[in-house]
């Protein structure tokens, strides 16, 4: 039995998450993680949030749960307000509190998920929120102070890190860019979170990556021994 499937926008992202739950849970042992969608095999690396929300819709978690404990669904809130989505950042008072509209973004994917299944696991899911991007959640590991904790344009912040170029061009692997999002290039932008310590003690300044921390902690999943 699996313990954590990831349901993610593309499969960079599956990088970030895997790296954040080895990190967060190797305390206990190393986790068991299945990328579940997007299929990282696949010819065509197709992706996005039309594609997470239509799993949810065809109930496409049944089956995964049948072989794991959880699925982490993960979305990035820079999309939120396009037609489809239909989540607002302001209301009639101005934006929205990060809290607030997290759990906005939550209830949103609830409805795909609908209100049968969701009595059958919901609490099986555990929700990634990105604000407004995932990549703002690795920031910390390649910037102090402030630019540590943008949650704007963060793919491309990422990206022009000279640190992470270098390391990157040692590796032969491609810079990161808005448009050239490689799994290799991701998993070692982001390797750094599977040191528990560094997770805690750095993750908590990206804004969003702190709420799905603070989320696991409440949770206070125990993961059975390995078999």
């Amino acid at each position: 039995m699996g313990d954590f499937a990831l349901v993610t926008e593309g499969v960079s992202d599956h990088q970030i998450l895997r790296n954040v739950l080895l990190g967060y849970y190797k305390v206990q042992r190393e986790p068991l993680i299945t990328f579940e969608h997007p299929d990282p095999q696949a010819a065509q690396h197709t992706g996005g949030w039309t594609l997470v929300l239509r799993y949810l819709r065809e109930k496409k978690f049944r089956q995964a749960f049948q072989t794991n404990s959880f699925v982490v669904v993960q979305v990035d809130t820079d999309v939120t307000e396009d037609r489809g989505f239909d989540v607002p950042k302001q209301d009639e008072h101005g934006p929205i509190s990060l809290g607030a509209f997290t759990e906005k973004v939550v209830s949103r994917l609830q409805e795909e998920i609908g209100n049968e299944d969701w009595l059958t696991f919901g609490e099986r899911f555990i929700f990634a929120i990105g604000v407004e991007q995932i990549e703002c959640w690795v920031l910390p590991l390649w910037y102090a102070g402030a630019k540590g904790e943008q949650t704007a344009n963060c793919a491309a912040r990422l990206g022009a890190n000279p640190n992470l170029r270098n390391e990157l061009t040692a590796k032969n692997y491609a810079w990161i860019t808005p448009n050239k999002k490689e799994p290799l290039s991701y998993d070692l932008a982001s390797r750094g979170y599977r040191k528990r310590a560094t997770l805690l003690a750095e993750g908590p300044r990206s804004p969003s990556l702190s709420v799905f921390l603070r989320q696991l902690q409440d949770r206070a999943i125990v993961l059975p021994p390995a078999e």
